[in-house]
């Protein structure tokens, strides 16, 4: 157990009872890892904590797509659990992080009744953009057209799993709970992820509701690896990830400096991106790692590589590198400022530029005293930052204190 967390009784901080709710995805994903990392850091912090949870596994072919559409809207069961839950557990707060799409924004009604607050953390921007990631993937490039404005367009640029109907189901949620007033009236307090985020989301959500907090950085490398001659990319294989830029910018180096390039992960764009670095041999594909192999992967790493296209609420994986001294370059989309300072704490690139990308990286391979020099300046900023999980226990009791 973290010292810090295992001191938490000496804080003086008066233990919560608190009912976290989340949605989890069929593929696992960044939200699924955070949700656990919190729930795990306010446990061991002393709280009392209670999950409620579903998974979208339970969605297949012979679901009626009546019903998913009716629930993703409005889920009376989900309404009448929430209630039993409130009755016989009794929170102080009631903490979601998804309820997209079987859980449904009901739930804020049944907390609302109960008098309980709603802390509600933006994973996304789903409240605003069909996919979510305010990116149009047919055209591969960021899209605000929905920003603030109502959905329906991207009903008919199939925006969510370039489906029709399952854009409309998105939409309709957000239409029926837009007029209804739900996020603005329901919710008490949001949480963004950073200062990017909450302006992103107060173009749409009451400023005054919105609070930044940093998802937290679990501490569990134990042995800190080996420094090799290894680049790494960790993440979705999708469009919006931007791992076609780093491949063609890392196959356009003339000089590699001895290092090879790994890529971790896997998703729909895994056998395009293999047959674009087939000539390649210093690039391998290890598909999807257990988190703890992963985080060993980002030790050994000298350079870690997010190269997103789209606007991420928050980039876990540099964040996790940056924890570990292995230095980061980021697209100048993924936006971890102050977190991630240019030159100082890591290094940027103009997102979707393989020209740019490919002269920071003969840059920074050329050069490994700046990277090791980058390394130790990256863990420093993150020691500093509240993604330590003592500081992000403290921001997240905090904010629990001030709903109550």
């Amino acid at each position: 157990m973290d010292k810090a967390l295992a001191q938490k009784e000496n804080t003086g901080s008066t233990p919560l009872r608190i009912l976290l709710v989340h949605n989890r995805y069929k593929l696992r994903g960044g939200e699924d890892s955070v949700f656990e990392a919190e729930r795990d850091m306010l446990i061991a912090g002393g709280h009392t904590v209670q999950v409620y949870e579903v998974t979208n596994d339970s969605i297949g072919e012979n679901t009626s797509k009546i019903k998913l559409f009716l629930n993703t809207i409005w889920n009376k069961s989900s309404f009448k659990t929430i209630l039993k839950i409130i009755a016989e557990f009794k929170p102080d707060v009631v903490h979601c992080h998804n309820t997209f799409p079987l859980i449904s924004p009901s739930i804020y009604y049944a907390c609302d009744k109960a008098g309980v607050p709603v802390v509600q953390t933006l994973h996304n921007y789903r409240l605003t953009c069909l996919n979510g990631y305010l990116f149009r993937e047919q055209e591969c490039a960021l899209c605000e057209r929905c920003l603030g404005k109502s959905p329906i367009r991207g009903i008919f640029k199939k925006c969510y799993r370039n489906s029709f109907s399952a854009s409309a189901t998105v939409a309709a949620m957000l239409m029926v709970h837009r007029f209804l007033g739900t996020y603005r009236k329901k919710v008490t307090k949001f949480i963004a992820l950073t200062d990017f985020g909450k302006n992103i989301f107060s173009k749409f959500l009451p400023a005054d509701k919105i609070t930044v907090k940093s998802n937290p950085i679990p501490a569990i490398l134990t042995t800190p690896a080996i420094k090799t001659k290894q680049v790494i990319f960790a993440g979705r294989l999708s469009p919006e990830k931007g791992a076609d830029t780093l491949i063609k910018a890392w196959i356009s180096l003339p000089n590699k400096y001895g290092f090879t390039l790994k890529i971790i992960g896997d998703g729909a764009e895994k056998g395009k991106l293999e047959k674009l670095a087939s000539e390649d041999s210093s690039i391998s594909f290890v598909g999807v790692l257990p988190k703890s192999k992963t985080i060993e992967q980002m030790s050994s790493s000298m350079l870690l590589i997010s190269p997103s296209k789209c606007y991420e609420t928050f980039g876990l994986s540099p964040v996790e590198a940056m924890s570990i001294g292995t230095p980061v370059l980021i697209s100048d989309v993924v936006n971890l400022f102050p977190i991630v300072q240019d030159n100082i704490s890591g290094r940027y690139f103009k997102a979707g530029s393989t020209e740019d990308l490919a002269e920071k990286l003969t840059e920074l391979l050329s050069d490994e005293s700046k990277l090791a020099e980058l390394g130790v300046a990256a863990k420093a900023a993150f020691e500093q930052s509240d993604c330590s999980t003592e500081r992000n226990l403290r921001a997240l009791e905090s904010i629990y204190n001030s709903v109550r």
